[in-house]
């Protein structure tokens, strides 16, 4: 392994935290009664900015040492797809600054669905980031991180489900507030399969050095 895989490995592990400081402001978002919804957005929208200037970067130098790189095409997937769970934490948080501003008082039960499903991710993120960490340091610690990713994906899903169920019999209610709270779940439910996605990548880079 030499200094590109070392340099690529930094910047994700960048992007990374950069998402878990999203994933904060959104649990703010589900939990905190005093939040101003659009200025959290901003945040987050800012944050998702940095991000694809960042994978863009990254990208263009994997692109330029790719001739001496193996499996670049594994580096390319994994920033590729950081960049896409950024762009639905945004989508998340927009909506439900909408969604706050329609329904004053916010269904409890979904909320907590909500609330751990965010929890989740933020524990998938943190694992992403150990993986990727690891991968120079012990290839096969990093293949456990990356393996928790996976379970937490499936826990994810089982929330995502409870939740699809619990509106499912709500179906009387506003439009609007249906379509917002399934979008809302949808996009946090895409993180986690993203995020699963990216540690098979990783996982894949770790049985490499092994």
């Amino acid at each position: 392994m030499g200094v590109p895989e070392l340099n690529i490995e930094e910047q994700i592990q960048t992007i990374s935290n950069s998402i878990l400081d999203q994933l904060r402001i959104l649990y703010q978002q589900f939990t905190e009664s005093n939040v101003n919804h659009m200025q959290a957005y901003s945040k987050i929208d800012g944050i998702k900015s940095s991000v694809e200037d960042l994978r863009y970067k990254v990208g263009e130098y994997v692109l330029k040492v790719s001739e001496g790189l193996l499996y670049s095409n594994l580096y390319l997937d994994v920033i590729m797809q950081l960049e896409k769970v950024s762009q639905n934490i945004g989508a998340a948080s927009y909506r439900f600054g909408v969604l706050s501003n329609k329904v004053k008082n916010q269904d409890q039960t979904l909320l907590t669905l909500a609330v751990s499903m965010v929890e989740k991710l933020i524990a998938a993120t943190t694992n992403i980031m150990e993986a990727v960490r690891l991968l120079s340091v012990n290839a096969k610690k990093s293949s456990e991180k990356a393996r928790n990713v996976i379970k937490i994906e499936e826990e994810i899903d089982d929330l995502y489900r409870n939740f699809e169920l619990k509106l499912f019999e709500k179906q009387n209610s506003d439009m609007a507030f249906l379509m917002l709270s399934k979008d809302i779940a949808d996009r946090l439910e895409d993180c986690a399969d993203l995020l699963r996605d990216a540690a098979n990548d990783l996982m894949y880079l770790s049985f490499l050095r092994e």
